[in-house]
């Protein structure tokens, strides 16, 4: 209104006279109030008619949540994305990521062909290719590294839908180090701590029962400001009913302005406040003895060993008032079982974190709120005999990174490996040469846990890269060959089933063909393999893979899928610790372990880190002058993936650092003052970025949002924007899971 200048009264004055010039038919469209009267014009007729176009289902990759998307096209051009409204992911709802998932596809800044680098790694100087000649790149260099080193000198990163094809290639070239970034740079703590007590991890899809929680215990999981759809409408659906709210975090979050109580705890202190609850729950009899009677295992033993962890010692490590711990304490106990007790998503934070999160899932055993409804519900699979195919079998070679039996990481996943232990064994070249890196939308300069520096000095130990991606990453840029894969609206994938509360099947299909000369990541492995003699592997592409699994349904649901997008299988109960359903556990006792017994032979050797149950270990603190680096992602943007998409970067362009009002006085700073970090392990200087100055975070601290700072000057419209706090975060390790632990990386604030 005031960008045209047009007061009420022209308003009124202009909306009356539309509505007469409309009615006259002054502008040849018909009135609505009289189309039933009189013939349309054929003029009119496409005013009157919403042209949805063709449609095709699909499901998003904006994330990797994969929220259920309707795409529709006219003229072969995608116009409208929906959210699918039967994808229990997201229930017809996309965020701001999902709706710029159409310019993610239409950005002239995409790699929009095959190439092999001409100039110096990072530089950024390529030449356009035949596909023909990219993999046939690929194998004059990388056989060679094999028949020298062994296939386990390539070793391979991959996040995203194609993960299956580069897995499939890599274990049938004879690999063991493949590595899932997810693991060790995000969910392997908490994964780790859960399967300890429980015997399963929360899983990516996570299990907790937000929507019918009386009483939601956050310890710094952002459910306001995620990636996932679904998560964050339970979380206000929780609210709105009613739902308690203690959020536990240094810095007020989205989730954290809509809790009943916000616990500004002191950094790296989460398990001592959980240790504290569990005192003050055990000393008063708060806890569920029927279901730890029934289900738990080594309560006794936690019942003295939780005696020196009481409110006044949890207090001291904290900062919270210990009436405050005793209080809520009381209040969650009071509302149990329909309570949950919820760790951060991303725990890779200060290298006790899954001693952490065992802690917090203790808590949850003690509600005994197991299969219950605001509590943690229980997963089922698809209830098909789904179409099954022969994968080469995996070599029981040595991975470089220190996982397995015998290894000094034994209870990390040898199929999700650690891409930490990766980039240290090729910065180090040991226990052996790796000399080749395959990247599936993967950039570890903008997210790695060995610094920067070093992981340059990492890639220049290796002879090949390889990148398959579909934009021009910081890491992309240093690769050799450079694969392009289709966005995921210009493919075709194989289905997506997910195990959950409602477990469902999902189609994606091609919306339009491939704008530039890009391919999926099963035609990039199996061109790859071909060079290779692998071909035997690639027999099922997607497009057969989604005709196995029709062929395998009835009538009716084949014809429900291919009309919706989603088939869901409702008939199942995920609660079933409130109808009397029998509780399984598959932990080595067969009960939920507080105490865990597999924990004992390392506790003897390495002290601990590997207690059986959790005790507490004091994070490394900042000196005088410096401050602890804390990061977390903005709700605007998906990892560092999504800040060359202008329509997010509306949203955020920026990184400012956050800072508490009584440090910016002591530094002589104001809101806006314009500074620079600097690590002082490393001597790094940020570029200038403005301050914020606000009481959302603890003294002591500053925070930045996680993804920015990229310098690919292939991006036209994300290139220097923020900064990357990969510059600035620790290299610690969690001694038990063998994750990264980032939040123990201290900085200097200057004025620029």
């Amino acid at each position: 209104m005031s960008r045209h200048n047009i007061n009420r009264r022209g308003f009124l004055k202009l909306a009356g006279a539309t509505g007469i010039a409309a009615t006259a038919g002054v502008t040849g469209i018909p009135s609505p109030l009289s189309a039933s009267a009189k013939k349309e014009s054929a003029k009119g007729a496409r005013f009157l008619k919403y042209d949805r176009g063709v449609h095709s289902p699909s499901f998003c990759e904006m994330c990797f949540w994969n929220c259920g998307v309707d795409v529709y096209t006219r003229d072969g051009i995608i116009h409208k994305l929906e959210g699918n409204k039967l994808n229990p992911n997201n229930r017809g709802h996309i965020c701001a990521k999902g709706n710029a998932g159409i310019q993610s596809t239409y950005d002239p800044d995409r790699i929009q062909s095959p190439l092999i680098r001409t100039g110096k790694r990072g530089e950024g100087k390529f030449k356009k290719v035949s596909w023909d000649e990219a993999y046939q790149y690929v194998f004059d260099k990388l056989n060679p590294l094999v028949k020298k080193y062994g296939p386990e000198t390539l070793a391979t990163f991959m996040h995203g839908t194609g993960e299956r094809y580069v897995h499939m290639f890599s274990v049938a070239l004879g690999t063991p180090n493949i590595t899932v970034p997810a693991y060790s740079q995000c969910m392997g703590s908490r994964e780790m701590a859960w399967a300890l007590t429980y015997g399963t991890g929360i899983s990516g899809h996570e299990t907790f029962d937000l929507a019918n929680s009386k009483h939601m215990m956050i310890f710094g999981r952002n459910f306001a400001g995620a990636v996932q759809v679904r998560e964050a409408e339970d979380f206000a659906e929780g609210l709105a009913r009613g739902s308690k709210l203690t959020y536990i975090d240094p810095r007020q979050s989205e989730s954290a302005v809509n809790a009943t109580d916000w616990l500004q705890l002191n950094p790296g202190s989460d398990m001592a406040l959980a240790l504290g609850f569990i005192h003050v729950i055990i000393r008063d009899n708060l806890a569920n003895m029927d279901f730890v009677r029934k289900y738990c295992y080594g309560y006794n033993e936690l019942v003295e060993h939780i005696k020196q962890y009481t409110p006044e010692w949890a207090s001291k490590k904290t900062g919270i008032d210990a009436k405050t711990i005793e209080r809520i304490a009381w209040d969650f106990a009071k509302d149990a079982p329909n309570v949950v007790a919820v760790p951060p998503r991303r725990m890779t934070r200060y290298g006790n974190d899954t001693q952490t999160v065992r802690t917090i899932a203790i808590l949850n055993a003690l509600m005994g709120n197991w299969g219950v409804p605001g509590g943690i519900f229980i997963r089922t699979a698809v209830p098909l005999d789904l179409p099954k195919h022969e994968h080469p079998p995996a070599t029981k070679a040595r991975r470089a990174d220190g996982v397995g039996e015998g290894e000094k990481y034994p209870f990390a996943p040898p199929s999700l490996g650690r891409t930490n232990g990766i980039y240290e064994a090729t910065l180090k070249q040991k226990p052996y040469p790796i000399k080749a890196w395959l990247l599936y939308g993967t950039n570890p300069i903008s997210h790695s846990s060995v610094g920067v520096n070093n992981l340059y000095d990492a890639m220049n130990n290796l002879d090949l890269i390889i990148a398959i991606d579909t934009q021009f990453s910081d890491t992309v840029m240093y690769a050799d060959v450079v694969f392009p894969e289709s966005t995921y609206l210009e493919r075709d994938d194989a289905p997506y089933i997910q195990k959950d509360k409602v477990p469902f099947i999902a189609l994606r299909r091609a919306a339009i063909k491939p704008i530039y000369d890009t391919k999926g990541c099963y035609d990039i492995c199996k061109g790859i393999a071909e060079k290779f003699g692998l071909q035997k592997w690639f027999e099922h592409s997607p497009e057969h893979m989604i005709e196995q699994l029709l062929s395998s349904l009835s009538d009716e649901q084949k014809e429900t899928l291919e009309k919706d997008g989603t088939l869901l299988f409702e008939d199942v109960d995920p609660y079933p610790g409130a109808s009397g359903g029998p509780l399984k556990f598959a932990t080595t006792t067969g009960k939920v372990q507080l105490y865990v017994k597999d924990l004992e032979e390392y506790y003897q050797k390495e002290g601990d880190n590997f207690a059986p149950m959790p005790t507490y270990i004091e994070a490394p603190q900042p000196k005088k002058d410096e401050f602890r680096m804390l990061f977390g992602r903005t709700p605007h943007h998906s990892h560092a993936r999504t800040q060359n998409n202008w329509i997010l970067l509306e949203l955020q362009d920026d990184t400012p650092v956050w800072m508490s009002p009584k440090d910016a006085k002591y530094l002589g700073f104001k809101d806006g003052d314009m500074v620079r970090l600097i690590n002082t392990k490393t001597g790094f200087k940020s570029h200038p970025e403005p301050i914020k100055v606000t009481e959302r975070i603890k003294d002591g601290s500053v925070f930045i949002h996680h993804g920015f700072g990229h310098q690919t000057k292939a991006w036209t419209r994300g290139y220097n924007k923020g900064t990357s706090e990969n510059n600035f975060i620790s290299d610690g390790v969690d001694p038990v899971s063998g994750a990264a632990a980032f939040h123990n990386g201290f900085v200097k604030v200057v004025r620029a």
